[in-house]
């Protein structure tokens, strides 16, 4: 069907990706960060190439997937409420919005209300919108990535920005103790993404109540996590009470749409938050949403994407460790972390698997979906193994495990964590107190 491309013709990976370059590619978010391959079509966690290859996807769609491609649950949901129902009204009220409100309250313990966007991205910046109204303060203190808009393009570095009036703590909790202590009366809320490989439930603990202390406002990004780290995420299954969380990657399964979840009080100020969107309408999402809780209720889906996980994990570890390779690997089985001596190694790693028909994260976090088969692990772990047996022969290693200093200089660039307080961190601290009681960057 003209409109449709649904095949290259003679055109491979590699002249389809020079296409791309001249009209649309960006270098390096879309080519210089991505294995060479233009895809077709998927099911479940395998792709296929315009060339016909075959290649597990272990990213998860960068998070986006949870039950895999095609799942019949959720294409049958949304084709028939697009048949049926349409696909966005004038009113910005749905069925399934009420619906999926409902049941993502009964969900997750912060779930008082919820509202709606299409994106991560706009789930958080609605977040500290509603933060700043609810409080009528404006300061926000954030650590972790929380998506690409403005006033949060400066989360690798630990300091204080006027112009956008956010505070980056980087997982120190001497900085937020600090923080609160002397500006509790000018934030309006605390932002922070989980790293679960790093910091285990009871440290966002101590965050939680220490804003409770200070009557400060908790925000946790759960875009990754809400059903990741748990069946409940990192706020029902760890048990760590916040007053906004926010979600979206695999809520509907690769589908748009993100829900902001809080206590009443705060989501009742959405309107004075001046928070707006058309597509915060649209309704398909919502039934492909409602449709994932339909299939993960019983825990049984995301009970075998633990289990392949956790098997893939301990697999990658093993094989590492046999070929010789320092590395640390922890998390949660569903989105682990693997670090190796240097993240120049970690592509050189992921291209070779990648040769051999698995698509790895390169920057070394790695998902699974609840589509997994122990024959697909199998594969990840074979695809895997010959991949780290070709670069370990040609690589030199120090022996014995990663260094301190390779993990923590994987933390302050993958995430902006700066958690020992060293001499140098706590000079951060106090420069940023200084700068912050100025009101000025310098």
């Amino acid at each position: 069907m003209k409109g449709i491309p649904m095949s290259a013709g003679a055109q491979g990976n590699e002249e389809l990706i020079k296409r791309a370059r001249r009209v649309t590619a960006a270098e390096v978010y879309d080519i210089g960060t991505r294995f060479p391959a233009v895809y077709t079509e998927a099911d479940g966690s395998w792709m296929t190439d315009v060339e016909g290859n075959r290649c597990l996807d272990v990213t998860a769609a960068s998070g986006a997937l949870l039950l895999g491609n095609r799942n019949p649950h959720v294409v049958g949901a949304i084709n028939r409420y697009i048949a049926e129902h349409g696909v966005v009204f004038a009113s910005t009220l749905s069925l399934p919005r009420i619906e999926l409100a409902e049941r993502l309250c009964e969900w997750f313990p912060a779930g008082e209300k919820a509202v709606f966007t299409k994106t991560g991205s706009e789930a958080t910046t609605t977040a500290i919108r509603l933060a700043r109204a609810a409080s009528g303060k404006d300061l926000i203190v954030t650590s972790g990535y929380h998506g690409w808009h403005d006033w949060h393009t400066g989360f690798l570095t630990m300091g204080y920005d006027a112009g956008t009036r956010t505070v980056t703590f980087g997982y120190n909790e001497t900085a937020l103790e600090r923080l609160l202590t002397e500006f509790a009366d000018r934030i309006a809320g605390v932002i922070v993404t989980p790293e679960p490989a790093w910091f285990g439930a009871d440290y966002y603990q101590r965050l939680s109540a220490l804003c409770a202390k200070h009557g400060v406002l908790f925000i946790i990004d759960e875009v990754i996590t809400s059903f990741r780290y748990g069946q409940h995420g990192l706020n029902g299954t760890g048990g760590v009470p916040a007053d906004i969380i926010t979600m979206s990657k695999g809520l509907a399964n690769g589908h748009a749409i993100a829900a902001i979840l809080g206590k009443a009080e705060v989501m009742d100020c959405y309107d004075a938050a001046g928070i707006a969107g058309t597509y915060t309408r649209e309704v398909p999402p919502m039934a492909a949403a409602l449709a994932v809780l339909d299939v993960l209720a019983d825990g049984s889906a995301l009970a075998n994407a633990r289990k392949q996980g956790t098997t893939l994990m301990n697999g990658m570890r093993d094989i590492l460790d046999a070929v010789g390779i320092p590395a640390f690997v922890g998390g949660p089985p569903m989105m682990f972390d693997v670090v190796v001596p240097s993240e120049a190694l970690s592509w050189d790693l992921y291209r070779a698997a990648f040769d051999y028909g698995a698509y790895f994260e390169d920057s070394g976090t790695h998902m699974v979906t609840t589509s997994f088969t122990d024959s697909d692990t199998d594969h990840a772990l074979t695809a895997f193994e010959k991949g780290a047996r070709k670069v370990a022969a040609t690589t030199n290693f120090e022996p014995g495990g990663l260094s301190v200093d390779r993990k923590a200089e994987f933390a302050a660039e993958a995430f902006g964590g700066n958690p020992v307080d060293s001499a140098e961190v706590l000079a951060k601290i106090d420069t940023m107190v200084r700068r912050i009681a100025a009101g000025t960057q310098a």
